[in-house]
Parts: structure tokens; C-alpha cells; sequence
């Protein structure tokens, strides 16, 4: 399969997986009587496509098709590449770059929903999700796993919420369009955060 291929298969199984869980919140939103706008539907589209453009075009994702090819040529799936000591080489351009990567992250989650108005919970999850990155270069044999990433990639995090917060008030009825509340509901509304992530990481893998 070629790469664009695999990028296409990528995008529409994540969409069609987003829109069956879309139905799911039609349904319970309206069971509980919590009306989800579509405004919230549309930006998680953006989400998930910032999700699969990320995993796929800029941190190298580990992919089923890669481990299918390195067990052909007999060679470890397991390639360890670590830097454990910040900043040894000094502000590299890259860091930058992953400054500006993780800020549509930070952005996009109190967009998307209410308890991530908090700078807290922001924060973690864009440093749960940086870990993880960095978990999966392991198994990735042209990648390192870098202590700078995790600190950068949670740095734009922090950067995308305080930009969210400067542009809710000016833009107060769009946000309070596009949020919904994960607190004392559904099951499925309070796990959807984490539900966009499986989603991009199974679709970033297997194709």
C-alpha cells in the first residue's frame, strides 16, 4: 500500500469511526436532554484530523505495515533511542517546532469540552499524549525518544490553552457552542476526549 493510500485509509476509517460515535451522542444527548450543537461535531472533525495529520506526517507513528516488513528482513521491532537529559545539545529548532505542533492540542480540548477550561487537566492530557508519542518511537527504528519533545510538546499544550483563553471571551457564543460538559453524564459524552485518541492511534497504525 502506498503512503497516500495509507494516509487516505487513515482519515476516512477515523471519520467514519467519529461519526458513529457521533450518532451514539446524538442519541444520549437527547436521552438526557444536554443538546450537543453541531458546532461541537465539526470542530472534532478538525480535532481528529489534527489528530491523524500529527501521528502520520510529523512524529512517525509506529504502523503495522513497518512491523510487517522489519519481521520479514528479521530485524527488532524494539529500537530504543533515548535522551534522557534535557536541552544537552542546547534550543535546537526542533523544539520549536514541537512547541507549535502541541498548540492546536491545547487549543482544541477546552474547545471541545467543558473540563478541559481548566488549565490542569490540559496540561496532563497534553503530557499523557506526549508520553505516549515518545512511548511508541521506541518501536520506531528512525526515531528517538526525546526528553525535550515531552517538555516541548507539553509546553504548546499550555500554549494553546492560554490562546484559547484569550480568544473565548471575544468569541463567547462560538465557545459556548462547541463544548460540551463531561461531568455527571453519560458514560459515552465523559469518555469521548479519550475515545478521539484510540480512534487516531488504532487508524495511525493500522494503515
Amino acid at each position: 500500500m502506498s503512503y497516500a493510500k495509507s494516509f487516505i485509509y487513515s482519515i476516512l476509517t477515523s471519520f467514519i469511526l467519529i461519526f458513529v460515535l457521533n450518532l451514539f451522542l446524538k442519541k444520549t444527548s437527547t436521552d438526557y436532554k444536554k443538546k450537543i450543537n453541531w458546532q461541537h461535531y465539526f470542530f472534532g472533525y478538525l480535532f481528529m484530523l489534527y489528530l491523524i495529520l500529527s501521528l502520520k506526517e510529523v512524529v512517525g507513528f509506529p504502523s503495522l505495515s513497518e512491523w510487517q516488513r522489519l519481521a520479514a528482513l528479521n530485524k527488532p521491532i524494539f529500537n530504543p533511542e533515548l535522551n534522557l537529559v534535557p536541552f544537552k545539545d542546547g534550543l535546537e529548532i526542533s523544539a520549536i517546532l514541537n512547541i507549535i505542533f502541541f498548540m492546536p492540542f491545547g487549543f482544541l480540548l477546552p474547545t471541545l469540552w467543558r473540563k478541559f477550561r481548566s488549565f490542569l487537566p490540559t496540561l496532563g492530557y497534553g503530557l499523557i499524549f506526549s508520553f505516549m508519542i515518545e512511548l511508541s518511537q521506541l518501536f520506531v527504528s528512525y526515531r528517538a525518544s526525546d526528553i525535550n519533545d515531552l517538555i516541548m510538546n507539553t509546553l504548546g499544550t499550555a500554549l494553546g490553552w492560554i490562546v484559547f483563553s484569550l480568544l473565548r471571551f471575544p468569541f463567547r457564543k462560538l465557545t459556548e457552542k462547541t463544548a460540551v460538559q463531561t461531568y455527571n453524564t453519560a458514560a459515552i459524552i465523559k469518555f469521548e476526549p479519550y475515545v478521539y485518541i484510540v480512534i487516531a492511534l488504532t487508524s495511525a497504525f493500522i494503515f
